[in-house]
């Protein structure tokens, strides 16, 4: 019965990726990138929030809880509500500019602002590298979903399966496939988190009540953030609240998500209506603690909420969390790789060849996308990657764009010189400061302490070197455009 439902899922989307079709404007890549900004609030909801709760929300997060207690639940939980507050502010003003720069890619938006071609280039190269993590993560989740759950599908099968799929998904529609198909996927991921949840406060004397009891006591320190050690400690949770905080609407995936909206008020207005999608984590919380109390010898943390599925739950609802959890890794897989297609196409082979001809950049951006699922398969069944601290590595990288956007919005005497300089510098000392230590962190996020390095080294050089004409212009027009009026 599993194995029955898990199949009728796949099918389903697959139906609604094709239905999905109708109504696309053409195969420009415009259409294939952004929906050529036709998205109204309610596909914007389901597509914002499509790629940020991955696969590593239903596996990592309690998973995390459970091998490390209130440490992660608190990061977990903090970035993404206070990120929400950051994209009020945030995310119109991104949205104006992409629609001033004909933008379908953060490289389009970044390159247009600072009028360069290196900008471009450097950013598509930052956003190509630190994707492949993130995508890594959905595999590697997938992985252990299949492990434990065995409904039937070998890790290998499903892994063939879901690239085939998310390839379909670009292929069929663009990014309109993933946007219609996020919708089921949201509602069964949501649906299997708080049936979990529910089983495990059920199944427990004392409810919810009972759970944290048993925890407090026999294992207390679960319920605290730790002073020590300094990895665990309040300074090193704190940083990466507002380092992730900062950094969420940098990810190449959710700059793509905005630039589909039809005007920016959709942009604030879901801002605020989408802390209601973390509903399911008090139910992560509390199926993560269950497992402390009761099953606290797994094998493997990231086992913590499938084991009480597998416990609790009837054979045809195991079917019904397969299929969500590899629906969600799914679309984070097809929209991370359309994102990685469209960076390749538009602003790498764009810059090399500036007359290339739409449909060959649209054909371009299908293979790049082919060629990255195909990579991230043969990764993932040949050296599979771990959950643990992938999405603080993309982060880590991804973030760095951030003071240039920022900067592109505040300040006019930004240089193109002083922000590629500081993406350099803030992407080397990450990997100097977390691999070498070079540099005395003091229980800092890494990615805070590059980010830092980042901001200081873009304001010198851009006082150091001669501001673009043309991007001191952009600037001026970026300042002018009225809300919702940009063209």
């Amino acid at each position: 019965m599993a194995l029955f439902v898990f199949s009728a899922i796949l099918i389903l989307s697959l139906v609604i990726a094709v239905m999905s079709k109708k109504g696309a404007i053409g195969s420009s890549m415009d259409d294939v990138m952004t929906a050529s900004g036709s998205f109204g609030a309610f596909l914007i909801f389901f597509v914002s929030v499509g790629e940020i709760y991955s696969i590593g929300t239903m596996i990592g997060a309690p998973g995390a809880i459970f091998a490390n207690g209130a440490t992660y639940g608190t990061w977990f939980i903090c970035y993404i509500l206070l990120a929400y507050v950051i994209g009020y502010f945030l995310n119109p003003a991104i949205w104006r500019m992409g629609q001033l720069a004909k933008a379908v890619s953060i490289g389009d938006v970044i390159g247009w602002r600072y009028n360069s071609k290196g900008m471009q280039v450097l950013v598509a190269l930052v956003g190509i590298g630190f994707l492949t993590p993130w995508i890594q993560n959905q595999y590697a989740g997938m992985a252990i979903l299949f492990e434990y759950l065995n409904i039937g599908v070998s890790f290998v099968a499903a892994v063939v399966i879901s690239s085939v799929l998310a390839f379909a998904y670009i292929a069929i529609a663009g990014i309109r496939a993933p946007a219609w198909v996020s919708v089921l996927k949201d509602i069964l991921l949501i649906a299997a988190i708080v049936v979990v949840g529910v089983a495990a406060a059920v199944n427990m004397p004392g409810g919810v009540g009972g759970i944290f009891k048993t925890v407090a006591e026999t294992k207390p320190e679960m319920l605290i953030v730790p002073t020590e050690p300094i990895t665990k400690s309040v300074t090193f949770v704190m940083s990466t609240i507002l380092f992730q905080m900062l950094g969420f609407y940098m990810l190449p995936i959710s700059f793509q998500a905005l630039l589909t909206s039809k005007n920016e008020h959709n942009l604030r207005k879901n801002s605020i209506y989408m802390p209601m999608y973390m509903i399911m984590f008090p139910f992560l919380v509390i199926a993560a603690y269950y497992a402390v109390a009761v099953i606290p010898d797994l094998p493997n943390k990231d086992f913590a909420l499938l084991a009480i599925a597998v416990d609790l739950l009837p054979n045809w609802v195991i079917g019904l969390i397969a299929g969500g959890g590899a629906l969600t890794a799914i679309l984070v897989m097809a929209i991370s790789a359309l994102c990685v297609g469209g960076l390749f196409s538009k602003n790498i082979l764009g810059v090399i060849k500036p007359n290339m001809p739409q449909k060959a950049m649209t054909n371009w951006t299908r293979i790049a996308t082919a060629v990255f699922l195909i990579f991230g398969m043969l990764t993932a069944l040949y050296f599979p990657a771990l959950m643990a601290n992938v999405i603080t590595l993309a982060y880590g990288g991804l973030t760095q764009t951030i003071v240039a956007v920022v900067f592109g919005f505040f300040w006019k005497r930004a240089t193109k010189w002083g922000i590629g300089a500081g993406i350099i510098a803030g992407v080397v000392s990450l990997a100097m400061i977390k691999n070498l230590m070079l540099v005395p962190w003091l229980g800092m996020n890494f990615g805070f302490w590059a980010l830092l390095i980042n901001l200081v080294v873009a304001v010198i050089v851009s006082l150091l070197t001669k501001p673009d004409a043309v991007a001191m212009k952009r600037f001026e027009a970026f300042k002018a455009a009225k809300p919702n009026q940009a063209k």
